[in-house]
């Protein structure tokens, strides 16, 4: 049984995470009709857009990692392209309807557990690692139960000394610094962050 989404697959980007939920809706259409029978449409329809949002996710996922300085974008992007790959594949050498249930669902299945799961979480880490709190320790990007859900749609840029640096920084950590007036500093200069955009 592939997983479900909840929190823990978060990287604490609102874009990001809500095109990883997607994700994780097509990959449950996937197993459903993985054991049930279909037509070869249905199951062409859904891993064309099962493919399509993949390629429009690894995109913008792409441009985002580059706008936070992501180091290992080079390597996530050969990884993106091997995945889209493996899809074209896919299609291409289709025997039968259960062929191609059976194919979609390994590639889903490796897509999520290797992907999301494993590689997307890399992003996360290393945003977290960029941060301190004011006294020098490590910053948490864990929602609190005062965050407003309604406002967390949006992705919020901070700048700090270093040149050309972007801190991502979750609404909660934003939260903290504009209502709390909290100060977190980027751990390479040392220096507080300041607000930059909202996406």
């Amino acid at each position: 049984m592939l997983p479900r989404w909840d929190n823990s697959y978060s990287v604490y980007n609102a874009k990001v995470d809500e095109q990883h939920k997607k994700l994780f809706e097509l990959a449950a259409e996937v197993e459903r009709i993985s054991d049930r029978p279909v037509s070869k449409a249905e199951v062409k329809d859904l891993l064309a857009g099962f493919f399509n949002y993949m390629k429009e996710h690894f995109h913008d996922e792409e441009k985002y990692m580059q706008t936070i300085g992501f180091p290992d974008l080079e390597p996530h992007k050969k990884i993106h392209k091997d995945i889209i790959q493996m899809m074209i594949d896919l299609i291409k050498d289709i025997r039968s309807t259960n062929d191609l249930k059976e194919k979609l669902y390994v590639a889903a299945k490796k897509w999520l557990l290797e992907h999301i799961l494993f590689e997307d979480m890399k992003v996360a880490e290393y945003r977290k690692s960029l941060l301190s709190s004011e006294d020098g320790s490590d910053v948490s990007f864990e929602a609190n139960d005062e965050d407003d859900s309604d406002t967390q749609v949006h992705s919020y840029f901070y700048t700090c000394a270093c040149e050309g640096k972007i801190h991502d920084v979750p609404f909660s950590i934003h939260q903290k610094i504009q209502k709390n007036k909290k100060k977190f500093n980027c751990k390479t200069c040392k220096q507080a962050i300041k607000f930059y955009k909202t996406t």
